[in-house]
C-alpha cells in the first residue's frame, strides 16, 4: 500500500493539525480510504474527509 498522503494542514491558536489520506486494500481488490488526523503527537482516525477536517479544526482551535 502507498504511504499516507498529506491532504491539508489546519493551523490555529492551539497548534497545527495535519490530515492524511490512508488507502486500505479491500479483499475484493478495491480500495477504501480513511483519514488520519495528527495533532500534538496523537493520531485520530476518521471515516470521511469532512469528519477529519472538522476534527482537525476543533483540535487546532479554529472553526472549519
Amino acid at each position: 500500500m502507498a504511504e499516507p498522503e498529506l491532504v491539508t494542514v489546519v493551523d490555529g491558536p492551539k497548534g497545527k493539525a495535519e490530515v492524511f489520506e490512508v488507502a486500505k486494500a479491500l479483499e475484493s481488490g478495491g480500495q477504501q480510504f480513511e483519514y488520519d488526523v495528527r495533532f500534538a503527537g496523537t493520531s485520530l482516525v476518521c471515516k470521511s474527509l469532512g469528519e477529519a477536517y472538522i476534527t482537525a479544526g476543533e483540535l487546532a482551535g479554529v472553526q472549519t
